[in-house]
Protein backbone atom coordinates (compact mmCIF):
# COMPACT_ATOMS: atom_id res chain seq x y z
CA UNK A 1 0.00 0.00 0.00
CA UNK A 2 1.24 3.44 -0.94
CA UNK A 3 1.11 5.73 1.72
CA UNK A 4 1.89 9.27 1.98
CA UNK A 5 1.90 11.47 5.99
CA UNK A 6 0.95 15.11 5.51
CA UNK A 7 2.83 17.26 8.37
CA UNK A 8 1.17 19.82 9.97
CA UNK A 9 1.88 23.36 11.35
CA UNK A 10 5.76 24.72 12.48
CA UNK A 11 7.05 21.45 12.88
CA UNK A 12 9.39 20.24 9.68
CA UNK A 13 9.19 16.39 8.93
CA UNK A 14 12.37 15.89 10.33
CA UNK A 15 14.20 17.99 13.32
CA UNK A 16 16.98 16.51 15.75
CA UNK A 17 16.56 13.13 14.39
CA UNK A 18 13.10 13.12 15.48
CA UNK A 19 10.59 12.84 12.42
CA UNK A 20 7.24 15.05 12.57
CA UNK A 21 5.54 11.56 12.86
CA UNK A 22 7.37 10.02 15.48
CA UNK A 23 9.29 6.74 15.21
CA UNK A 24 6.16 5.44 12.37
CA UNK A 25 9.11 5.21 9.63
CA UNK A 26 10.77 2.48 11.11
CA UNK A 27 7.49 1.09 12.84
CA UNK A 28 5.66 0.61 8.87
CA UNK A 29 9.19 -0.39 7.45
CA UNK A 30 8.67 -3.50 5.16
CA UNK A 31 4.90 -3.42 5.39
CA UNK A 32 3.93 -0.58 3.46
CA UNK A 33 5.67 1.98 0.95
CA UNK A 34 5.95 5.27 3.15
CA UNK A 35 6.77 8.73 2.14
CA UNK A 36 7.08 11.50 4.88
CA UNK A 37 7.26 14.74 2.19
CA UNK A 38 8.90 17.93 3.16
CA UNK A 39 6.89 20.98 2.90
CA UNK A 40 7.78 24.63 4.19
CA UNK A 41 6.69 24.54 7.82
CA UNK A 42 5.18 27.99 7.72
CA UNK A 43 3.87 27.89 4.59
CA UNK A 44 0.45 28.22 3.17
CA UNK A 45 -1.59 25.25 2.04
CA UNK A 46 -1.43 27.02 -1.35
CA UNK A 47 2.67 26.97 -0.92
CA UNK A 48 2.78 23.73 0.58
CA UNK A 49 -0.09 21.76 -1.34
CA UNK A 50 2.20 21.48 -5.26
CA UNK A 51 5.08 20.61 -3.54
CA UNK A 52 3.03 17.71 -1.59
CA UNK A 53 2.16 16.86 -4.98
CA UNK A 54 5.21 17.06 -6.26
CA UNK A 55 6.86 14.58 -4.13
CA UNK A 56 3.73 12.01 -4.36
CA UNK A 57 4.30 11.88 -8.10
CA UNK A 58 8.29 11.31 -7.73
CA UNK A 59 7.79 8.31 -5.10
CA UNK A 60 4.23 7.03 -6.63
CA UNK A 61 3.88 7.48 -10.35
CA UNK A 62 1.16 5.71 -10.57
CA UNK A 63 -1.52 3.58 -8.52
CA UNK A 64 -3.18 4.60 -6.09
CA UNK A 65 -2.58 6.57 -3.17
CA UNK A 66 -3.82 6.97 0.51
CA UNK A 67 -2.86 10.46 2.30
CA UNK A 68 -3.07 10.34 6.21
CA UNK A 69 -2.36 14.09 7.57
CA UNK A 70 -2.41 15.50 10.52
CA UNK A 71 -3.61 18.89 11.48
CA UNK A 72 -2.74 21.58 8.90
CA UNK A 73 -1.69 18.75 6.69
CA UNK A 74 -5.19 18.27 6.17
CA UNK A 75 -5.65 21.59 4.16
CA UNK A 76 -2.76 20.95 2.45
CA UNK A 77 -4.62 17.80 1.40
CA UNK A 78 -7.40 19.77 0.35
CA UNK A 79 -5.85 22.08 -1.62
CA UNK A 80 -3.63 19.09 -3.75
CA UNK A 81 -6.69 17.53 -4.50
CA UNK A 82 -8.83 20.76 -5.62
CA UNK A 83 -5.63 21.44 -7.67
CA UNK A 84 -5.22 18.03 -9.15
CA UNK A 85 -1.68 18.73 -9.61
CA UNK A 86 -0.24 15.91 -11.77
CA UNK A 87 -3.45 14.38 -12.17
CA UNK A 88 -2.84 12.97 -8.86
CA UNK A 89 -7.15 13.84 -7.83
CA UNK A 90 -8.02 11.33 -11.11
CA UNK A 91 -9.64 8.21 -10.50
CA UNK A 92 -7.30 5.50 -9.20
CA UNK A 93 -4.57 8.12 -8.19
CA UNK A 94 -5.11 9.12 -4.90
CA UNK A 95 -7.68 7.16 -3.04
CA UNK A 96 -8.24 8.33 0.07
CA UNK A 97 -7.46 11.25 2.76
CA UNK A 98 -7.57 10.93 6.51
CA UNK A 99 -7.06 13.58 8.60
CA UNK A 100 -5.97 13.89 12.14
CA UNK A 101 -7.66 16.52 14.36
CA UNK A 102 -7.41 19.53 11.22
CA UNK A 103 -8.77 22.43 12.01
CA UNK A 104 -10.81 22.35 9.12
CA UNK A 105 -12.65 25.39 10.14
CA UNK A 106 -10.81 27.21 11.49
CA UNK A 107 -8.89 27.12 15.15
CA UNK A 108 -9.89 29.60 17.77
CA UNK A 109 -6.34 30.29 18.45
CA UNK A 110 -5.31 31.78 15.19
CA UNK A 111 -8.82 33.60 15.40
CA UNK A 112 -6.99 35.07 18.23
CA UNK A 113 -4.06 35.80 17.57
CA UNK A 114 -3.48 36.80 13.77
CA UNK A 115 -6.41 39.30 14.23
CA UNK A 116 -6.23 42.47 15.96
CA UNK A 117 -4.50 42.69 19.49
CA UNK A 118 -8.01 42.80 21.47
CA UNK A 119 -8.90 45.27 24.56
CA UNK A 120 -10.84 44.25 27.36
CA UNK A 121 -11.34 41.03 28.92
CA UNK A 122 -10.06 39.44 25.97
CA UNK A 123 -6.34 41.44 26.42
CA UNK A 124 -5.03 39.55 29.45
CA UNK A 125 -6.65 35.76 27.60
CA UNK A 126 -4.76 36.95 24.52
CA UNK A 127 -1.54 37.83 26.58
CA UNK A 128 -1.20 34.75 28.53
CA UNK A 129 -1.47 33.01 25.22
CA UNK A 130 0.42 34.24 23.25
CA UNK A 131 3.29 33.81 25.30
CA UNK A 132 2.57 30.14 25.78
CA UNK A 133 3.09 29.85 21.67
CA UNK A 134 5.84 31.81 21.71
CA UNK A 135 7.28 29.19 24.15
CA UNK A 136 6.39 27.42 21.70
CA UNK A 137 8.58 29.14 18.72
CA UNK A 138 5.43 30.04 16.60
CA UNK A 139 5.25 33.27 14.65
CA UNK A 140 1.36 34.87 15.52
CA UNK A 141 1.51 36.04 12.28
CA UNK A 142 1.89 32.84 10.58
CA UNK A 143 -1.47 31.42 12.38
CA UNK A 144 -3.43 33.45 9.53
CA UNK A 145 -3.73 30.38 7.71
CA UNK A 146 -5.71 28.48 10.13
CA UNK A 147 -8.19 31.33 10.85
CA UNK A 148 -11.73 30.41 10.61
CA UNK A 149 -12.11 33.16 7.69
CA UNK A 150 -9.46 31.72 5.52
CA UNK A 151 -10.07 27.59 6.74
CA UNK A 152 -13.68 28.71 4.81
CA UNK A 153 -12.05 29.53 1.53
CA UNK A 154 -9.91 25.65 1.09
CA UNK A 155 -12.15 24.33 -1.41
CA UNK A 156 -14.49 21.65 -0.33
CA UNK A 157 -13.13 18.69 -2.32
CA UNK A 158 -16.23 16.22 -1.27
CA UNK A 159 -18.03 17.65 -3.77
CA UNK A 160 -15.89 18.46 -6.53
CA UNK A 161 -14.25 14.71 -5.96
CA UNK A 162 -16.47 12.43 -4.43
CA UNK A 163 -14.74 9.37 -5.78
CA UNK A 164 -12.08 10.12 -3.07
CA UNK A 165 -13.11 8.48 0.21
CA UNK A 166 -12.92 11.27 2.92
CA UNK A 167 -12.49 10.18 6.55
CA UNK A 168 -11.54 12.54 9.70
CA UNK A 169 -9.93 11.68 13.33
CA UNK A 170 -10.26 14.01 16.27
CA UNK A 171 -7.97 13.73 19.63
CA UNK A 172 -10.61 14.48 22.93
CA UNK A 173 -8.06 15.30 25.42
CA UNK A 174 -5.84 13.02 28.10
CA UNK A 175 -7.80 11.19 30.79
CA UNK A 176 -7.42 12.31 34.36
CA UNK A 177 -6.88 15.94 35.13
CA UNK A 178 -4.72 16.88 32.74
CA UNK A 179 -6.39 16.77 29.38
CA UNK A 180 -2.84 18.17 27.77
CA UNK A 181 0.75 18.86 27.70
CA UNK A 182 1.83 22.07 30.00
CA UNK A 183 2.47 23.49 27.01
CA UNK A 184 -1.01 23.58 25.52
CA UNK A 185 -3.00 23.90 28.86
CA UNK A 186 -3.55 27.44 27.91
CA UNK A 187 -5.10 27.27 24.88
CA UNK A 188 -7.01 24.53 25.61
CA UNK A 189 -9.05 26.16 28.72
CA UNK A 190 -9.84 29.31 25.96
CA UNK A 191 -10.87 27.41 23.33
CA UNK A 192 -13.26 25.73 26.45
CA UNK A 193 -14.25 28.95 27.57
CA UNK A 194 -15.30 30.64 24.00
CA UNK A 195 -16.14 27.53 22.22
CA UNK A 196 -17.93 25.07 25.25
CA UNK A 197 -16.58 22.12 23.14
CA UNK A 198 -14.30 19.12 23.91
CA UNK A 199 -10.28 20.23 22.18
CA UNK A 200 -6.79 18.85 22.27
CA UNK A 201 -5.06 21.87 22.55
CA UNK A 202 -5.51 23.61 19.13
CA UNK A 203 -8.53 22.21 17.26
CA UNK A 204 -12.42 21.69 18.06
CA UNK A 205 -14.47 18.87 17.82
CA UNK A 206 -16.84 20.35 14.86
CA UNK A 207 -13.43 21.60 13.47
CA UNK A 208 -12.16 18.41 12.94
CA UNK A 209 -15.05 16.97 11.17
CA UNK A 210 -14.74 15.84 7.56
CA UNK A 211 -16.10 13.29 5.31
CA UNK A 212 -16.72 10.17 7.36
CA UNK A 213 -15.94 11.11 10.85
CA UNK A 214 -14.77 8.52 13.21
CA UNK A 215 -15.18 7.88 16.97
CA UNK A 216 -14.00 6.35 19.38
CA UNK A 217 -12.29 9.67 19.79
CA UNK A 218 -8.29 9.56 20.27
CA UNK A 219 -7.87 10.36 24.19
CA UNK A 220 -4.89 12.34 23.67
CA UNK A 221 -3.45 16.08 22.92
CA UNK A 222 -2.46 17.82 19.93
CA UNK A 223 0.64 16.58 19.70
CA UNK A 224 0.11 12.94 21.09
CA UNK A 225 -1.54 12.16 18.25
CA UNK A 226 1.75 11.59 15.91
CA UNK A 227 3.78 10.75 19.06
CA UNK A 228 5.66 13.76 20.75
CA UNK A 229 4.72 14.23 24.20
CA UNK A 230 5.76 18.11 24.91
CA UNK A 231 5.82 17.26 28.70
CA UNK A 232 8.87 14.70 28.48
CA UNK A 233 12.11 16.48 28.79
CA UNK A 234 13.72 13.78 26.03
CA UNK A 235 9.98 13.51 23.95
CA UNK A 236 9.80 9.79 25.04
CA UNK A 237 7.37 8.71 27.48
CA UNK A 238 3.75 8.59 25.80
CA UNK A 239 0.48 9.29 26.90
CA UNK A 240 -0.84 7.87 23.84
CA UNK A 241 -0.01 4.61 21.45
CA UNK A 242 0.39 6.25 17.95
CA UNK A 243 1.24 3.37 16.29
CA UNK A 244 -1.62 1.11 17.16
CA UNK A 245 -4.36 4.38 16.28
CA UNK A 246 -2.25 5.04 12.81
CA UNK A 247 -2.41 1.01 12.19
CA UNK A 248 -5.69 1.03 12.83
CA UNK A 249 -6.27 3.60 10.22
CA UNK A 250 -4.19 1.71 7.62
CA UNK A 251 -6.20 -1.37 8.44
CA UNK A 252 -8.90 0.10 7.01
CA UNK A 253 -8.12 1.83 4.15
Amino acid sequence: MNLVFASGFLVPQSILGNGYFRGLEAHLDGRHATLFPVVPPLGSSQERAPLLADAIQQKYPEGPVHIIAHSMGGLDGRTLIALNRHGLSAAGRIASLTTLSTPHRGSPIADLLAGPRPDGLRRLTYDVISQAIAALGIPTGALLNLTTENASKVPDVRATHPHIRYRSYFACGRPGLLPTCFALAATHRYIRAVTGQPNDGLVTLDSARYGEFQETFWACDHADMVGHNLDSLDLGNFQFDHFAAIDAIIGQL
